[in-house]
């Protein structure tokens, strides 16, 4: 319980490498989850239970994976949020399956844009129906590693699923993509031997931090009835 005697707020942080703050100097602390969190507290004044689900690799079908049966991603999610109703969500997902075409003919690309989509649709459904009052779910966009070719295109479509099938489902979008733009040079962590990495370092994932706190941060809250509702 917090101070204030109010159920805690719960945070879930879900999808792949980006939710786990890989390329980030200390996730537990400089990756956008960590950062989010901790503004959530000082913007709440309550106590956040948070787990944080994501998994390096992960992609819209293996987060499903066989659910309801097995321990998918998904599955964890929704134990989590039964657990903590109204809760707040952040999700990050899609850069593993545009990668998994990078290879394919231009009609596979656009075909694993829409059976992501279908996907999508799917994770934000389950998720929103798992608790009640349901979470407050925001997904982010994907930045373009390697702006300036031909995955410019390709980030762009995957951006337009992104858009359409979280409006779709009454979720939140933090762009996060818009923010890296003119900025890849200073976002992206490097290797020790200079080569550019496609993971974020601390910098990086401040930006996506603060493209989640625009797209739903949530005011100060004062006690309700039921806790976590605004």
């Amino acid at each position: 319980m917090s101070c204030s005697g109010e159920e805690p707020l719960g945070y879930a942080s879900l999808g792949d490498s980006l939710a786990a703050g890989v390329g980030s100097s200390a996730p537990s602390q400089t990756s956008y989850s960590a950062l989010y969190r901790e503004a959530l507290e000082e913007r709440t004044g309550r106590e956040v239970g948070y787990r944080q689900l994501g998994l390096s690799g992960e992609t819209a079908e293996s987060f499903i994976g066989r659910y309801p049966e097995g321990d998918s991603q998904l599955r964890r999610a929704e134990s989590f949020l039964q657990r903590y109703p109204g809760s707040r969500v952040t999700l990050s997902l899609g850069g593993n399956d545009l990668l998994r075409a990078r290879d394919a003919s231009d009609r596979r690309r656009r075909e694993a844009i829409s059976e992501y989509g279908e996907d999508l649709g799917f994770i934000l459904e389950t998720l929103g129906g798992a608790s009640s009052p349901p979470p407050e779910i925001t997904v982010l966009t994907l930045y373009n590693p390697a702006p300036g070719g031909f995955t410019d295109r390709w980030t762009g479509e995957m951006n337009e699923e992104i858009r359409a099938t979280a409006r779709a489902n009454g979720a939140s979008v933090a762009e996060g993509g818009r923010l890296f733009r003119g900025h890849t040079e200073e976002y992206l962590r490097r290797y020790e031997g200079g080569e550019r990495d496609i993971h974020p370092n601390d910098a990086g994932y401040a930006a996506l931090a603060r493209s989640l706190l625009r797209a739903g941060a949530p005011k100060r809250e004062t006690p309700r009835p039921r806790p976590g509702v605004e």
